[in-house]
């Protein structure tokens, strides 16, 4: 593979290129050579795109108070002004999303939609997620092998949120490719037009799903998320019907996405580290510690991104305002000056301050939901398949450079 001009000496041109095949099936060798360069590097995309890799330099970008989540049209859909305008409601619609929000904004409406993600909220969904766990489980029981992913990780999650946003079970595979198509666009630092396009149509037809939920509950009373947020939008000045349709959206697909990855990848992780799945089946109390492990050595999320509001320098390099920078926390979670031994998937680390959620004010509002669903889904595969082995030898990773999870994962029992 052809080596790009390092970013530090001595690079190594075995090593694959971000962004390049095999970086997208291992990205850690390519990580460690990234976290011996320099604290901000620019990425080959674009001029005004940078990235950090280092643990304490996502963190410091992440508490900048010079950095904005809000993304310019330009960094959404990358087509020349003129062609923008194709591009518009879509544009439009994302910009509601709470990740994308800055003061006073975002803490304003992040207030108002804790309530739904409490602890004590979530933790009042643990039946009706222990459930739906042992449906999938019972199902995937009746054949030899199964696929761990299309079977389990992917309809898991999908149903929790979408029970919580109201839409019926019917739509449940048709959001599963929905979301799909938005994720692809958002974590994809090469973005192209058609997959604005394909974002787009599915941000269209799901809020066409929310717009119905929502005449047919209008005079009707539920305990769920979606009556939250209508709840926000008729109490609260200047929150729109646009603005819950936004957060039902974002809901979904992050609600979806990151939660499926989470139960793929800690699954997958045990499996070839076959010690730590003894132990595991021995004191399943250790299932907390392995999400969490897993959060860092296999994070669902590897990078997401910042805005630079004004002109600033950053270790010596001068930034000008507009310019987008990326924190890979991917490569973080690798960082030896952060974590001992990084390179090991260690279920009794100690201090383990992984950013798999975030580390700012923006800090994942599902992230209780998620833990709770990553911890009974790896609980129960593990108590219920204890001989549980993969089918194939090559691991089937996903091509999305933000969202790392598996495609399909097929094990036996």
């Amino acid at each position: 593979m052809k080596c790009v001009p390092p970013a530090a000496p001595g690079v190594n041109c075995d090593v694959p290129t971000l962004f390049s095949p095999g970086f997208l099936r291992d990205p850690y060798p390519t990580y460690q050579q990234h976290l011996a360069g320099p604290a901000l590097q620019r990425l080959p995309i674009r001029s005004d795109v940078w990235a950090v890799f280092r643990y304490e330099a996502c963190m410091s970008v992440l508490r900048d108070n010079r950095m904005s989540s809000v993304r310019p049209p330009q960094a959404m859909v990358a087509v020349p002004d003129e062609e923008r305008a194709e591009f518009a409601d879509f544009i439009e619609h994302a910009q509601r999303w709470l990740l994308f929000l800055d003061a006073p904004a975002h803490p304003r409406l992040r207030k108002l939609m804790n309530r739904g993600f409490a602890p004590l909220t979530v933790g009042r969904l643990r039946p009706r997620v222990a459930a739906a766990v042992d449906e999938l489980l019972r199902k995937a029981q009746s054949g030899s092998h199964f696929d761990l992913i299309g079977d389990f990780a992917y309809p898991l999650p999908v149903r929790i949120i979408s029970e919580l946003l109201g839409v019926p079970a019917s739509l449940y595979d048709r959001c599963i490719e929905l979301s799909a198509d938005i994720a692809n666009w958002l974590g994809n630092l090469r973005r192209t037009p058609e997959d604005a396009r394909r974002a787009a149509a599915a941000v269209k037809e799901l809020t066409g799903y929310f717009e119905a939920v929502i005449r047919e509950r209008r005079d009707t009373e539920h305990e769920d998320l979606l009556h939250l947020l209508l709840h926000i939008a008729r109490t609260e000045p200047g929150i729109t019907a646009e603005d819950v349709h936004a957060q039902c959206v974002l809901l979904l697909v992050a609600g979806h996405e990151t939660t499926r990855n989470l139960i793929g990848n800690g699954i997958y992780t045990l499996l070839t580290h076959p010690a730590e799945l003894r132990e595991v089946h021995a004191h399943p109390e250790l299932v907390p510690a392995v999400v969490e492990e897993t959060l860092r050595f296999e994070s669902p999320v590897q990078a997401f991104g910042r805005s630079v509001s004004c002109d600033l320098e950053i270790d010596g390099m001068q930034i000008p305002a507009g310019s987008s920078i990326t924190i890979v926390i991917g490569a973080a979670h690798r960082d030896p000056l952060q974590f001992e031994n990084p390179g090991r998937f260690d279920i009794h680390r100690k201090h383990n301050r992984h950013i798999a959620f975030g580390g700012d004010a923006h800090v994942c509002l599902g992230s209780t939901l998620a833990r709770l669903e990553g911890q009974l889904a790896i609980e129960a595969l593990v108590e219920r398949f204890p001989h549980l082995r993969p089918v194939d030898e090559v691991a089937d990773w996903g091509t999305n450079f933000a969202f790392r999870g598996l495609r399909s994962l097929r094990v036996t029992a």
